[in-house]
């Protein structure tokens, strides 16, 4: 108590200029420290927050995508097998392109040969694609025998144009 009346009392003594200056400085003094340490601190938590909630999302998004594909895999492993060898190429593959989800992305599917078709596919998703071509080999013994894969518009999207045959 003491010492806040001594420095009331100093204060008071000065010239009304030095009084502003340093009432001035007292000023800047508590905004630089409001600033350094309540506001600055806040802020970059939040940032970083928020960085975390963004990488959280895009963890559960690609968590998301692969549950469908291993949802595609078990139904696509469940509807198939190498009994079909006697169903025309182009239909076992059609059938498998249905059941990866990728029907949307069928541009077209032609035969060529006994047991060759050529398929070509728009704008699918890179990951099914993987899916269905594993599909297409484990379960239905039919290889690709050329590959043009290109990168889509939209990210993990592709253009793909391919031969298969079935030995």
């Amino acid at each position: 108590m003491d010492q806040l009346r001594q420095l009331k009392q100093w204060y008071r003594s000065l010239p009304q200029k030095e009084q502003w200056m340093v009432s001035g400085t007292a000023a800047l003094i508590f905004v630089t420290l409001f600033y350094l340490v309540i506001w600055e601190p806040i802020h970059v938590g939040l940032q970083t927050e928020r960085q975390k909630q963004q990488s959280q999302q895009e963890i559960l998004i690609w968590m998301q995508q692969a549950a469908n594909e291993v949802r595609t895999l078990r139904a696509s492993g469940s509807r198939s097998t190498i009994r079909d060898r006697n169903k025309p190429i182009t239909l076992v593959i059609e059938q498998a392109i249905k059941n990866a989800g990728l029907q949307s992305s069928l541009n077209k599917i032609e035969s060529s040969g006994n047991d060759g078709a050529r398929v070509t596919l728009n704008e699918a998703s890179f990951n099914q694609v993987l899916v269905w071509l594993n599909t297409l080999s484990t379960y239905n013994g039919i290889q690709v025998v050329s590959a043009n894969i290109e990168r889509g518009k939209e990210p993990g999207r592709a253009n793909a144009r391919l031969s298969f045959e079935r030995p």
